[in-house]
């Protein structure tokens, strides 16, 4: 069912599914109020501080399993690489949620960007044994909306 799901998504949205990062400040320029509260309020906003603060203690292994959750599109198309390649994209901005943005920001059409969010999308990174080892709960809408 979740496979079906999935294919149905793609299909009906491929310009989601195959778009590329663009990174929060991007996002800015349109949606300042919300840019605004998430640099404040959100702890995603300065994600990869917990990644900077680790890396010494951690194999390269265990470092690249840290950017799966502490930057935006880590292992995906136009995502996170390295704070070299892509400081844009070194913590969790906007797109972790929303979907990539790079259709929605050169378009402005909503079409092109995850508009209804659900606790589905926090669970990618907050699973149970996350929220068990490093107590944080998702907080959906991270305090940006």
């Amino acid at each position: 069912m979740k496979n079906l799901i999935i294919a149905i998504f793609v299909l009906l949205c491929p310009s989601i599914v195959f778009s590329e990062y663009v990174g929060t400040e991007m996002c800015k320029k349109c949606h300042i109020k919300q840019y605004e509260n998430f640099i404040k309020y959100s702890r995603m906003s300065r994600s990869f501080d917990a990644v900077e603060k680790m890396k010494n203690k951690l194999t390269e292994e265990e470092l690249k399993g840290c950017f799966q959750c502490h930057t935006t599109g880590y292992g995906k198309k136009g995502g996170f690489v390295s704070v070299e390649k892509t400081p844009h994209l070194k913590n969790t901005g906007c797109e972790v949620c929303h979907g990539p943005g790079k259709k929605h920001a050169e378009t402005k059409n909503p079409m092109f960007i995850k508009r209804k969010l659900n606790v589905q999308i926090c669970e990618s990174c907050h699973t149970e044994e996350r929220v068990r080892a490093f107590r944080f709960k998702p907080l959906l809408y991270g305090g940006a909306h």
